[in-house]
């Protein structure tokens, strides 16, 4: 079932004559033909970075009440089902490839894109499962993507960058605008963007929109343990999904939160898999991501450093690689091109490598990229992989833990 599945899914990928065409008339075409009138509560998460951490910090709170959740992300890592998890289990291959072949069954199926009818598919099982709250993460922009053709009794903007500004715009400004389209008339909308605020709040003006903006209408103090050991981005992350469940009347329960709400690991998140040699994955692939990934291992003190890195021809390499020039502690890089259609080639990498005079070597994967820095790191060393999630699925295959 699970090589059907993905033999489906593959053929869905190609078909589009456009693998990204933002329009909401097709979704909402088809959710009318699958008479999809969702009658749970939805949680719209959108934003350039942290949307996964929001998404996962909202659903590690509620599975402690009785309530169905459905949590709906992407991309996935190893399987498509990560992206649709009902109550933290993952759905089976078996009831996605039904309802796939159900909406594809329908007239001009054909129109839609991977994303469109995926996310059909994932509200489509939510609505047969009768769940009672879905966790739904934007997966490009806001305004036109197609988690947005779902009503959200709450939406957040967890952070504005410049990242997709192909479709998206050239400017802050204009990606504001798009991802402020997850905003409805007379609903809460929280945002942990902290420089766009003007446009911000003018979007939610037009449109009647309630906006509560991190460290203005609410700070890091609605986490109720001790966040030391939290980064700041982390606090911003949490702190959004805390204040979001309280607008929707779950103060109760996010005042007993516990600090073990964060042991399980959100992997590809600054995920800490290996102690000797250190080993960190993160999934880190755009400017705003990586310059937090930088600071966070500046904090965590001098070590030998072998980053492990690819990334997608759409990202800016030359800033992205330009963020390491004052990196303080001794390092190299193994790097590699990506196997995706996508990816950026490993003559660029290297040349904006060699522009920076970082010491570098290349495999011709990025499996023995990393597996060259295990090689090469005493017990002691940081091995840091990063710059896509298609290195860390590529490299790991599923087999990541010590």
């Amino acid at each position: 079932m699970k090589e059907k599945l993905n033999l489906l899914l593959r053929s869905l990928e190609t078909r589009h004559s456009n693998p990204i065409d933002l329009s909401l008339e097709r979704v909402k075409e088809f959710k009318q033909k699958l008479s999809l009138k969702p009658k749970f509560k939805i949680i719209t998460v959108a934003g350039t970075n942290g949307k996964g951490s929001v998404c996962f910090y909202i659903n590690q709170i509620l599975k402690h009440t009785n309530n169905k959740i459905g949590l709906y992300t992407s991309p996935h890592f190893f399987n498509f089902n990560e992206r649709i998890v009902i109550n933290n289990e993952k759905c089976s291959e078996t009831e996605i490839l039904k309802s796939l072949e159900y909406i594809l069954g329908f007239e001009n199926s054909d129109t839609l894109t991977f994303f469109e009818i995926t996310t059909l598919a994932a509200v489509l099982i939510f609505d047969n499962h009768n769940i009672d709250v879905a966790i739904l993460e934007v997966g490009l922009g806001g305004r036109l993507d197609a988690v947005n053709a779902f009503e959200p009794d709450i939406s957040v903007i967890t952070s504005i960058g410049l990242d997709h500004t192909e479709f998206l715009g050239e400017t802050l400004e204009k990606i504001a605008v798009e991802k402020s389209g997850v905003m409805r008339a007379t609903k809460p909308c929280v945002i942990g963007e902290e420089d766009c605020i003007d446009i911000i709040k003018k979007q939610a003006s037009d449109i009647n929109s309630i906006p509560y903006f991190f460290n203005k209408d609410f700070d890091s103090s609605v986490i109720p343990f001790d966040k030391s050991n939290l980064t700041y981005v982390q606090q911003k992350n949490l702190s959004c999904a805390i204040f979001s469940l309280q607008q929707l009347g779950l103060t109760e329960l996010t005042s007993n939160l516990k600090e073990e709400l964060l042991q399980q690991n959100f992997f590809g998140r600054f995920n800490r898999i290996s102690t000797t040699p250190e080993v960190i994955i993160d999934v880190a692939h755009n400017l705003d991501s990586v310059k937090n990934l930088v600071q966070s291992l500046i904090k965590l003190g001098n070590k030998k450093t072998y980053f492990v890195f690819s990334i997608l021809k759409d990202k800016d390499l030359s800033s992205i690689i330009q963020l390491f020039e004052k990196f303080p502690y001794q390092s190299e890089w193994l790097v590699s091109e990506l196997n995706n259609p996508r990816a950026q080639t490993l003559t660029l990498i290297e040349q904006n490598l060699e522009k920076n005079n970082f010491n570098f070597e290349s495999s011709d994967s990025i499996k023995k990229a990393y597996e060259l820095a295990l090689n090469k790191a005493a017990n002691n060393d940081r091995i840091v992989v990063f710059g896509s999630f298609y290195v860390i699925s590529e490299i790991f295959e599923g087999n990541y833990a010590e």
